[in-house]
């Protein structure tokens, strides 16, 4: 009843990206938090927060034939589907598992947080769900290949599933391995076809690194369950999200993370058998690789534990056909306790060693994962007097030990400069995710900052933080150093720009007024003569520029409002120069580069660049342009000099550095880094150039 009166966080991520499909819209922005939110304001979606980060663009499909309703009417249709794809989970159950139906409907009801969350956050793991035990049915009438092909599809709604590759090949099942992997490529090719090369592009390289590395998001967040989240909470500082762990060691977690990980894969595969046997064991067996999967995961939710259902159903049934009813009643308990809403006795306060205690779906799961192992070193003699030769020991220990080995050295890799720009950064003591787009405007800075409740903007001013009351979604404030007028973009069913005047302690001095309608992004010249702003249309930005009106009534917003990038630019951002030239980043048939125009002639000309170029930020002395550039997957941060041009790079983390913003001096910048934070979610670092 909650969530057919409800529409809560997931199924609007879904809906909304399938809603801006059906509608035409250009997704290559859809994995900015920014963008998305915005389009989620235009479209009324009352959801504090949207966001699609780290979901594959195929997964956005299921929603796309209810995209043409109101999100809770879509959403009831999405429930009464999961409903169905529930009962055919259950009959595809009985059919496979000597079960009765009423003992698999108690197992599945058993399953109490994943199926509430499920259905109150609108999610795809039910759909998961029949997809794994889809292929598992393929997979036991010996058809393999069918196998494969339904296993890429869910590969390609989540990743985590194309890992069943290994499994097949474990077993020889060597069309079931070729189906998965050209079924998983046939689909990424189909993504790149119906959305676009460049969305997929940024997924496979900029967004899937971050996951695959355990900070996918919020990577100190104890509600993950994981042991790569509780490792990161022990043995990783970071300033705002995890201020008190043991002790900041990031090589004890480099070296701990790949054990954990190696301890619950190897024995996994060096316990199933390697050729197919009977029946019962294959189920068995392939219910615990699910399990496994579970267990491996960064940061798995309490929705994605659906996928127990399966290994519950294999196991019990295994279990109850070899008569060990005391075995079964105790893996029926595990699995129960696995799926309890056990997170509602854990501390309040989580620090230090008492993170241990932060994680009691971990534990419970752990527990039910070293007894499957058990029940499955004992299903059959052969194949565990087998797996006690000293040669597989010695083969799977060199396995477990390269695993080890390159974990240990993928994550020193992926700490490179993460933790360089603890000691600079701007860290308020506020429930603040993520901090973006600064601007040093009269004595102070503005920025775009993100909360549970939605995105505002903040000020820093004399060490304090200040939110200004501004009644919708508020982004890219906009103004120059020594004035206290500010703009900055509100966004409701369409987004306009404003004006505001702020006081020396912060806080609005006078009304705001309306600068500009259907306009995004504003930024101002030095002078404060132009104003500047994005005006996007499907998904695809365009650059105007009209003279900043400095009467209070308001009067035509759009009067002297004037296009300057032609057809076939997709803007993304923009800043003024001095000499009021605009410094613009575009797509324009290819990745983001920088361009100039001035707003008087509108002629475009191309800035030289080696590679895809945004965010540019001109000092007030006209000396130096800033700027991002995408480097091996991550933004860093670079700086040209305007007489020599030569540029320097002033970051080199494995992770982003992006929109920066001068300070009066022209000797520092105000930045955002996602450095060890989660991907996108980013705060406000300062650096210094040398004199």
């Amino acid at each position: 009843a909650p969530a057919w009166k409800t529409l809560n966080t997931d199924f609007p991520d879904y809906y909304l990206a399938a809603r801006l499909y059906h509608e035409g819209y250009s997704l290559d922005q859809i994995y900015d938090w920014i963008w998305i939110q915005r389009q989620k304001d235009h479209a009324g979606i009352q959801r504090p927060v949207v966001a699609f980060t780290l979901l594959t663009p195929f997964s956005l499909l299921p929603a796309l034939p209810l995209s043409g309703l109101p999100p809770l009417q879509a959403k009831h249709c999405w429930l009464l589907l999961n409903l169905i794809f529930l009962a055919a989970v259950a009959e595809l159950l009985r059919r496979m598992s000597d079960l009765n139906l009423r003992r698999i409907v108690i197992l599945i009801f058993l399953a109490i947080v994943p199926l509430r969350t499920n259905f109150l956050f609108g999610q795809e793991d039910i759909l998961l769900l029949l997809l794994f035990t889809l292929a598992a049915w393929f997979y036991l009438r010996n058809q393999p290949g069918r196998s494969g092909a339904v296993l890429a599809i869910a590969a390609s709604l989540k990743i985590y599933p194309g890992l069943y590759f290994l499994f097949l090949a474990r077993k020889k099942q060597w069309r079931g391995v070729i189906s998965l992997l050209a079924g998983t490529l046939i689909l990424w090719v189909i993504s790149a076809v119906l959305f676009g090369f460049n969305i997929v592009k940024i997924y496979l390289t900029e967004v899937v690194p971050w996951p695959l590395r355990a900070e996918g998001q919020d990577p100190y967040n104890i509600n993950w369950n994981s042991f790569s989240a509780l490792l990161h909470r022990l043995f990783i500082y970071e300033p705002a999200l995890n201020p008190y762990p043991v002790i900041h060691a990031p090589l004890a977690y480099a070296i701990a993370q790949p054990l954990c990980q190696a301890l619950i894969f190897v024995p996994c595969i060096w316990l199933i058998g390697s050729t197919r046997s009977d029946p019962e064991r294959e189920k068995l067996e392939w219910g615990i690789f699910a399990a496994m999967l579970l267990l491996l995961s960064t940061n798995p939710a309490s929705y994605d534990f659906a996928g127990l259902i399966l290994t519950a159903v294999f196991a019990v049934g295994y279990l109850l056909k070899r008569g060990r009813k005391r075995a079964a009643v105790l893996l029926m308990l595990l699995y129960a306790l696995v799926c309890l809403p056990t997170y509602r006795w854990t501390p309040a306060v989580i620090s230090g060693w008492h993170a241990l205690l932060g994680v009691p779906r971990l534990w419970s799961l752990t527990a039910l994962w070293v007894f499957l192992l058990v029940v499955l070193s004992r299903s059959h003699r052969l194949a565990s007097s087998s797996g006690l030769k000293w040669r597989r020991a010695l083969s799977f220990g060199a396995l477990g030990a390269g695993l080890v080995a390159l974990g240990v050295a993928a994550n020193l890799s992926s700490q490179h400069g993460e933790f360089q720009n603890y000691e600079h950064r701007l860290v308020p003591k506020s429930d603040a995710l993520l901090a973006t787009y600064p601007v040093a405007v009269g004595s102070g800075l503005l920025f775009t900052t993100m909360t549970g409740r939605g995105y505002g903007t903040g000020e820093f001013i004399g060490g304090k933080l200040r939110l200004l009351p501004f009644r919708s979604d508020s982004f890219h404030p906009a103004g120059v150093p020594g004035s206290n007028f500010a703009w900055v973009e509100l966004a409701s069913s369409r987004s306009q720009i404003v004006r505001f005047s702020l006081d020396a302690r912060g806080g609005f001095a006078g009304p705001a007024v309306v600068e500009a309608e259907n306009a995004e992004q504003p930024v101002v010249s030095p002078d404060l003569r132009w104003l500047a702003f994005v005006r996007e249309s499907k998904g695809k930005g365009s650059l105007w520029v009209k003279a900043i009106d400095r009467s209070h009534d308001g009067g035509n917003t759009n009067s002297w409002a004037r296009r300057l990038s032609p057809d076939g630019f997709d803007v993304l951002d923009a800043a003024f120069a001095p000499d009021d030239r605009i410094f613009f980043s575009a797509r324009h048939g290819g990745p983001p580069l920088l361009f100039t125009v001035r707003p008087d002639s509108g002629k475009i000309a191309f800035q030289n660049g080696t590679g895809p170029r945004r965010y540019p930020a001109f000092s007030p002395d006209g000396r130096w342009l800033a700027f991002s550039q995408l480097d091996r997957g991550n933004w860093q941060l670079w700086i040209q000099n305007q007489t020599t041009h030569v540029e320097r790079q002033l970051t080199n983390g494995n992770c982003n550095s992006i929109a920066p913003a001068w300070y009066p001096d022209s000797k520092n910048l105000v930045y955002a880094s996602d450095c060890a934070r989660g991907y996108g979610l980013t705060a406000l670092c300062n650096i210094q150039l040398a004199p």
